[in-house]
């Protein structure tokens, strides 16, 4: 049996919309959102799959960006159900002068430093917001070190890039067909991303490779577009997109 304590946090008013939208941009993968808060970092995730994951993305966020905090003496893992309607939710208290989260949490029975969240309130203007938090066994736990380790593009096996304004021409001719996968094709070193019998684009050239993958596409839309040009590097099992806040995993075949 454990006990429930609550901690509240001052959320900063000119932050919470960003926050908001990083995790309607998580729902786009799934619709349960877990983060991890410890004084240093919030890690947000959602993943697709279970046994085989089939998408994943995060973002590692400092916490006094977004919270005014004192140090934490614990880590809280918190799992946001039904996460589009909690964000539409808050969506109405996101203008409030002073904004608020208060977890309602037990200790974790496996790890002493480590509390797990049973429900949240967030209080903005004359607004509450209650909800009730997913249960842990509900979602893979991945941690800090884990993702550094995994993602480490040192470890990637070969890597191709798509400029800015080639990746928004894909997104728009994918939009177009009914096919639910892109392929991409390296024919000696030539790079080509395609649809099946509808069109096929040149994309660059890397060093000399022949390889076929296709990727589903409903996963163009995970991916930010914040720089210049996207660059897609490849693992044994699946394609990471990474920048400077963010990871993007997506399974391949």
């Amino acid at each position: 049996m454990y006990m429930a304590n609550k901690i509240k946090f001052n959320i900063k008013k000119e932050s919470f919309s960003n926050f908001l939208e990083k995790l309607e941009d998580l729902c786009k993968i799934d619709d349960n959102v877990k983060l991890k808060i410890d004084s240093e970092h919030i890690l947000i995730y959602s993943m697709l799959g279970g046994n085989v994951m089939l998408a994943f993305k995060n973002y590692l966020l400092n916490t006094k960006d977004y919270f005014y905090i004192d140090e934490l003496d614990y880590g809280i893992d918190l799992i946001i159900a039904n996460c589009k309607k909690f964000v539409k939710n808050l969506n109405f208290i996101k203008d409030a002068e002073k904004i608020t989260l208060e977890i309602n949490y037990k200790a974790s029975p496996d790890d002493d430093n480590l509390m797990i969240a049973r429900s949240l309130q967030l209080v903005g203007g004359k607004l509450k917001v209650n909800w009730l938090a997913g249960e842990n066994y509900e979602m893979r736990d991945i941690n800090k070190t884990t993702l550094k380790q995994r993602l480490d593009i040192k470890n990637r096996k070969w890597a191709f890039s798509v400029t800015k304004q080639e990746f928004s021409d894909v997104k728009k001719l994918s939009s177009i067909n009914s096919n639910k996968i892109i392929n991409i094709n390296v024919n000696e070193g030539l790079v080509t991303l395609s649809e099946t019998g509808a069109w096929e684009l040149e994309i660059t050239s890397i060093e000399s490779r022949n390889t076929n993958l296709i990727l589903n596409k409903r996963f163009l839309n995970c991916i930010n577009e914040d720089r210049d040009w996207v660059e897609f590097s490849m693992f044994d099992s699946f394609i990471l997109v990474k920048d400077d806040e963010t990871n993007l995993m997506l399974s391949y075949e």
